[in-house]
């Protein structure tokens, strides 16, 4: 196992999450009530900061699937990949189908399920864009079903545009937020637990020479 590539991905997944989390929070905080053209921009932005919050609650899913041998030792950490199973596998999908790169099929079921989104199609003002990322991340949530149980997550199918489905998704995101961020500020410290760093005072000529020689090249996708 890789720990210092296991830490240095939970740093880096932390530090997003967090930061995204913290900005979507403080946005628009202490102005002024807000015009049209602020309150559509702060709305924009806030989308923009839960996208990245998926995306890195996703992140870290992934590093928890790569993890569990480190789960034995520390039984803390395992215990909270239980608590979020169900939850890393929803917002994985939602990453692999809309955030990550945008699934065909979610596009076309998209315009199946919102008739409204082909008056946004082929627009360039950023009113009609949100309109059709809303609807996309909207009909994503809902695709995340099986046929004979319904969907895995919620009771209902969700309508973003109904105020109780949109709290209970964005509530249930917020929660799963943090929860990972526990989760992966444990990882940092277990995985740093494993790895032994250099002593930069008394080896730094010869990670400088090193670093000297250092020779790049493509990096190939490999396999999960």
């Amino acid at each position: 196992m890789n720990y210092r590539h296991i830490g240095t991905a939970a740093m880096i997944a932390y530090h997003g999450l967090h930061t995204a989390h913290n900005a979507a929070n403080q946005l628009g905080k202490g102005e002024d009530k807000p015009d049209m053209a602020r309150a559509a921009e702060l709305l924009s932005m806030r989308f923009l900061f839960f996208r990245h919050i998926m995306l890195e609650i996703a992140n870290i899913a992934d590093l928890a699937g790569i993890s569990r041998a480190l789960y034995k030792d520390h039984p803390d950490l395992g215990k909270m990949n239980i608590e979020l199973k169900e939850s890393f596998s929803f917002f994985k999908y939602i990453r692999n189908k809309y955030i990550g790169h945008l699934d065909s099929d979610l596009t076309d079921k998209t315009f199946e399920w919102e008739p409204t989104a082909n008056v946004t199609f082929g627009k360039l003002d950023a009113g009609k864009q949100f309109m059709l990322s809303w609807f996309i991340l909207e009909t994503v949530i809902n695709t995340y079903s099986d046929p004979k149980t319904g969907h895995k997550i919620f009771e209902t199918e969700t309508a973003l545009s109904y105020p109780p489905d949109e709290k209970r998704f964005f509530d249930y995101l917020g929660n799963t937020a943090e929860k990972s961020l526990k989760y992966s500020k444990r990882l940092i410290e277990v995985s740093a637990s494993y790895v032994d760093l250099p002593d930069m005072k008394n080896e730094w000529v010869e990670l400088s020479i090193k670093a000297g020689q250092t020779e790049f090249s493509y990096l190939n996708s490999k396999k999960r």
